[in-house]
């Protein structure tokens, strides 16, 4: 900020014209008459925006964190993603007693089913423990859920022992699924909260693309139960991530719903602060907010039944579990999982089906790493939008090249079949498989931010055991005419996003209750926010706090009237 601003305001904060808040920006900074914000503290701030625009507010450290929690984001890929090429597995086929079982269509749906049964409940395990105990304690009982399952389906002597572990290990993925996007969405910066946010869909690409290319190598070994070594590399990433849980900071919001502030603002300082940014002042400004919004937010009900109660949190209960619902509707895991069975239906056999499913899962890693260049300059419903028309034009292609070539030897318009698939993992990786996750994490406030994305985990599970259990016996029954659903849930997902979701970009998550007509809940805009107006640690001086405890006490009584209303 230029001296003779800082000058300026230092002056009026002496003659005590910084004592009081308006309640949005827009209001603070309008009115001929108002003392608060002089003409010369609009010009600061313009300056202000300009030199953030510049600087990046995150370091390698911040960088190095994300990508290690990633390696939640690996085990779940690699758990969900290892039972495509294991059906793929000659060895497993006939250790199993699948080649001859009458009901082998069934039991294999079972083994799917029952990875996103288990996701239902860890789903919700997951809203309650990383609320209760925080966002750490969440992600490591996921990791020990995923390396017992793991060690007993690698260990696993019969089909029925097989498919009861299968429920605890999608017990343990979906907490890691539901723990690392939010974690990781609550430690970065609004600016970059995009493309940090999509280090998480690179790494289910990486345990995606990991278990493929494992299975790949077994599947050409004379070992004669080749299908057990890539089962048991699934706790790898579990095994490190657990043991280097302690020496990764603790989410700051959750620190500061718990009163730890002094540990808090320690980790924003650390985290926030890159070479180019020389002062404290961005990482003071955001921690200020994080703090007095929380402290709000503290006092209100954090059940399930005031996220159904209050009409915007109805609003995002409902958004959220209809994103998480729809966009697996689209048939991406059915794809994913039933890849082997899909590209033999197409006339491949069990080596080359191998090799174009590992591709891609391949061709998935390459455009969600592509997805982080641009992912932070569109508007997010757009962005949304536009992944569910693409997805929904390359599903009307391949339904009719499969209704018309499914079954023959044209091998043009079954390889054309076949490259539908790999268009579709394309424009769900560029448009969708990250904005999936960092997006319900961002419309929600902290005091319900886990059990509201809780809610969009076990939807997105429910809906996968739904596509799952019925897909194998849909593509026998009904074959090509089974696609139709995923083009009708396309398009209402490019409708309803482009329509009625708010855009989240580049916002503070403290602030985005204000999209959703909460205009209440938010206690300060970054906008309002001074350098001279804070002391150590993101604190105020004792008038603003004053004031500050007014307001609460105000914001407090206000929801409790509408609540009341509403209810």
């Amino acid at each position: 900020m230029p001296v003779f601003v800082q000058k300026e305001l230092t002056a009026k904060r002496a003659e005590g014209q910084f004592n009081t808040f308006r309640s949005s920006p827009q209001q603070n900074l309008s009115g001929a008459g108002d003392t608060i914000v002089s003409r010369r503290r609009k010009i600061g701030i313009m300056f202000r925006k300009k030199e953030e625009k510049e600087r990046a507010h995150y370091g390698p450290y911040l960088v190095f964190v994300c990508m290690f929690a990633a390696l939640g984001s690996v085990s779940f890929g690699y758990s969900a993603a290892v039972i495509g090429t294991t059906l793929g597995q000659p060895s497993f086929i006939s250790y199993m007693g699948l080649d001859t079982a009458p009901n082998a269509a069934s039991l294999i749906g079972a083994m799917n089913g029952l990875f996103f049964a288990g996701g239902v409940f860890g789903s919700a395990l997951h809203g309650w423990l990383s609320h209760r105990y925080g966002r750490k304690m969440s992600i490591a009982v996921g990791c020990i859920l995923i390396i017992v399952s793991g060690a007993c389906l690698t260990g696993a002597v019969n089909i029925s022992m097989f498919i009861a572990f299968r429920f605890f290990n999608g017990l343990g993925a979906f907490q890691l699924l539901a723990g690392v996007p939010l974690y990781i969405a609550e430690i970065v910066s609004p600016k970059h909260r995009g493309v940090l946010s999509d280090i998480h869909a690179v790494g289910l690409n990486v345990g995606y693309a990991g278990s493929g290319y494992i299975g790949l190598g077994f599947f050409f070994t004379d070992f004669a139960q080749a299908w057990r070594p890539p089962m048991g590399i699934q706790m790898a990433p579990p095994l490190i991530l657990v043991l280097g849980l302690y020496w990764i900071p603790e989410s700051p919001r959750w620190l500061l719903a718990q009163g730890r502030a002094e540990e808090a603002w320690a980790i924003v300082a650390r985290l926030h602060r890159s070479r180019s940014d020389t002062t404290t002042e961005f990482a003071e400004r955001e921690f200020y907010q994080m703090k007095v919004q929380i402290d709000f937010e503290s006092r209100m009900d954090t059940s399930y039944t005031e996220i159904f109660r209050r009409p915007s949190f109805r609003k995002r209960a409902i958004m959220t579990i209809f994103l998480t619902f729809v966009v697996t509707s689209s048939g991406v895991l059915v794809i994913n999982n039933y890849g082997a069975l899909l590209y033999s239906s197409l006339g491949y056999d069990a080596r080359d089906t191998l090799l174009l499913q590992t591709g891609w899962t391949a061709t998935a890693l390459v455009f969600n790493a592509v997805a982080m260049l641009f992912v932070d300059r569109v508007r997010r419903n757009w962005l949304i939008s536009i992944g569910f028309f693409m997805l929904m034009c390359v599903q009307i292609c391949n339904t009719a090249l499969q209704k018309h070539f499914l079954g023959s030897t044209n091998k043009g318009g079954l390889g054309a079949a076949a490259a539908m698939l790999y268009l579709y993992i394309i424009f769900f990786s560029l448009f969708l498989d990250g904005p999936l996750y960092f997006y319900v994490a961002e419309i929600w406030p902290t005091h319900l931010r886990a059990k509201g994305y809780a809610l969009g985990m076990g939807a997105l599970s429910l809906a996968n055991m739904i596509w799952l259990l019925a897909a194998p016996t849909a593509f026998v029954t009904i074959g090509w005419t089974f696609y139709i659903f995923f083009i009708c849930f396309s398009a209402l997902g490019c409708i309803v996003s482009l329509t009625w979701f708010p855009n989240t970009l580049h916002k503070p998550l403290e602030e985005i209750a204000t999209l959703f007509g909460d205009h209440d809940l938010v206690k300060v805009y970054q906008e309002q926010i001074a350098a001279e107006q804070l002391g150590p640690h993101g604190h105020t001086e004792n008038s603003l706090k004053e004031k500050s405890q007014t307001d609460e006490e105000e914001h407090i009584e206000a929801v409790k009237a509408e609540t009341a209303r509403v209810s």
